[in-house]
């Protein structure tokens, strides 16, 4: 026994070099390194720094189901869920949230914010930022993002700001956020009549999509989200299209298989639309994280 605890010892020395890491973590969504070069003098020093980010994408049902165990299992180990929710999100889920965590022993601090366009200003993130200190939210606690994409962007930002870089989840309950604007990197507010003057790369570590929360949405956020997919089909992928087609207008008629003539093959159908166009979005914008180049179809219409 104290040889084995011997070699770990030795083994967590030599990991203070080889992976600070892996004995000292902050984040375990986020890895770091770094080579630095000096001349015999050290009158000229020069440094490449990395950075590798980690987040996960999903595709679910019943999100907020007692049954699905997706954000339990993420907020049970922490005790707690501090939430940052659409001040007109909260009006139609803010009571099934509330159940939620109630029926998993998890503690629940709502913070309720405005999600329109004219809350897209710093005023609004400093607000955010003040909430959060408040609650003392500690630097590895993922808060929890949900609504659409105002509230995205100023949360995000905000929690990019808070502790210089704190997880989020982002809960979407809009298309456009549930296959753009959500798993986005691109946190972000408006500044001096400029459109996202301010903003930071900070990507979700956890993206989750539920087609549930489009039934309260009026037919023409249904019909917004469908040209969004629609863009994405047209620059990335066909067979996106082609489903697109399968599916035609009874998307609209039944928003997107939450009511009316609705069955499970449908329904499946609706999920690899969104899968397929989350997929073609992230695939472009996660593999130019800094936006170091203009090779950006998902951004195709941008002005």
């Amino acid at each position: 026994f104290l040889s084995n605890s011997t070699a770990y010892l030795d083994n967590n020395i030599a990991l203070e070099t080889i992976d600070p890491h892996a004995v000292y973590p902050t984040s375990i969504y986020r890895h770091s390194n770094g080579l630095t070069l000096a001349t015999p003098d050290s009158q000229t020093i020069e440094a490449v720094m990395s950075t590798t980010l980690t987040t996960t994408i999903k595709i679910t049902r019943g999100v907020l189901d007692p049954s699905n165990m997706i954000l339990a299992n993420l907020y049970q180990p922490l005790g707690r869920c501090v939430a940052l929710v659409d001040d007109k999100v909260v009006l139609h889920y803010g009571e099934k949230l509330k159940s939620y965590f109630e029926y998993h022993g998890i503690k629940l601090v709502m913070l309720v914010h405005g999600g329109n366009e004219i809350d897209k200003d710093i005023q609004h993130v400093e607000e955010i930022l003040v909430e959060l200190k408040k609650n003392n939210v500690a630097r590895n606690e993922p808060v929890l993002i949900m609504g659409g994409g105002v509230i995205a962007d100023i949360g995000g930002f905000a929690t990019a700001l808070y502790h210089r870089n704190t997880p989020y989840v982002m809960l979407c309950t809009s298309i456009v956020t549930g296959i753009d604007a959500g798993p986005s990197p691109r946190t972000c507010c408006d500044g001096f009549g400029f459109k996202n003057l301010y903003g930071a790369y900070h990507p979700p570590v956890l993206t989750l999509t539920d087609r549930a929360f489009w039934n309260t949405l009026h037919e023409g956020w249904i019909r917004h989200g469908i040209a969004e997919i629609i863009k994405m089909s047209v620059v990335e992928d066909k067979s996106l299209f082609e489903l697109l087609e399968k599916a035609g207008p009874r998307l609209i008629q039944t928003k997107f298989g939450t009511e009316g003539d609705t069955d499970e093959e449908f329904e499946e159908l609706c999920d690899s639309i969104i899968g397929k166009a989350m997929e073609g979005y992230v695939r472009s914008e996660y593999g130019n994280l800094w936006e170091t180049h203009q090779c950006r179809p998902h951004a195709y219409g941008h002005n």
